[in-house]
């Protein structure tokens, strides 16, 4: 055994069983003194003493453990005697020595391959070819210059005799007359120019009669778009109105309209709605047209 001389090994069986006994005769006792005015119930709930069996057993192994020691003290005696002990050395720890390195680095990875796509190659794209400039075209000679045709008299302003209200010539929408005339040929060969319908003639003064012109009783506003109001749109629309002899509204029809419909229609239905006092000749009830227009502004609202 490692640590111990084969002396020590008589000696250590002897403590042991000896150990064993002293437990025992103490449990034994124990048992004994506890059991003093005790019931029967109470004893047999108590350790027992040891059956005869269990005593023989160790009678015996007293007798052993006195053999043993008999042996073992023969046998060191012989061992003294002989002088032939030898002691048994236990084995000791051993230096170890551990070197470390520091470890050499990786590699550099190898490069990702190419692309092996081919490359594509485009061919080359052909020289233009040399394109000859256009022939020169002489410019046409500028065409002569046809003189206007005038028709009628060239007239700064006209008046009706009485009462009646003054006109400047071209108010009945049929264009003002130049002062430089038109040579014969050029004129008979013009088309007459299209004719066009006077709409006011109504409110030309005759000579020597006197024109009363009608007069709005209430007058009519329009109605203001909503939606154009909040959206800060304005406009002006332009109405022909024809009245019968009595000044009440026949027809009415716009002549200058507003981009959107809804201040056309607004402007249509004021016009409906306007009352006036019949136009007079000589004192007379007449049908009159005349036109007005209706501005829509913000500011007035």
């Amino acid at each position: 055994m490692n640590g111990l001389h084969q002396t020590d090994l008589p000696r250590t069986s002897f403590y042991v069983q000896r150990r064993s006994a002293a437990r025992e005769r103490a449990r034994v006792a124990v048992a004994a003194r506890t059991s003093v005015g005790l019931t029967p119930e109470q004893q047999a709930l108590l350790p027992l003493a040891p059956p005869a069996s269990t005593r023989s057993r160790l009678a015996v192994a007293g007798a052993a453990l006195l053999a043993s020691l008999l042996t073992h003290g023969a046998i060191v005696g012989l061992g003294l005697v002989a002088g032939k002990f030898r002691t048994v050395e236990l084995a000791t720890d051993r230096d170890v020595r551990i070197d470390m390195r520091v470890p050499e680095p990786l590699p550099p990875p190898p490069p990702p391959p190419k692309d092996p796509r081919p490359r594509t190659v485009r061919p080359d794209a052909p020289a233009p070819t040399p394109v000859a400039p256009p022939p020169s075209v002489e410019p046409l000679p500028p065409p002569s210059v046809r003189p206007r045709r005038i028709v009628g008299l060239s007239l700064s302003s006209t008046a009706a005799d009485g009462s009646g209200p003054t006109f400047t010539v071209g108010n009945t929408r049929l264009g003002t007359t130049p002062d430089i005339a038109a040579s014969p040929e050029l004129a008979a060969k013009e088309p007459p120019p299209p004719e066009k319908v006077n709409r006011v003639a109504s409110r030309l003064p005759l000579a020597g009669v006197k024109y009363t012109l009608p007069k709005r009783k209430r007058p009519s506003l329009p109605a203001y778009p909503e939606l154009l109001k909040r959206q800060g749109f304005e406009a002006d629309v332009t109405v022909l109105v024809s009245l019968d002899a009595s000044g009440r509204v026949l027809s009415v029809k716009l002549i200058k309209e507003a981009p959107y419909p809804e201040f056309n229609e607004a402007a249509r239905l004021a016009a409906l709605a306007e009352e006036f006092e019949p136009a007079l000749r000589d004192g007379a009830a007449v049908p009159y047209t005349l036109s007005f227009t209706y501005r829509f502004r913000l500011e007035d609202q």
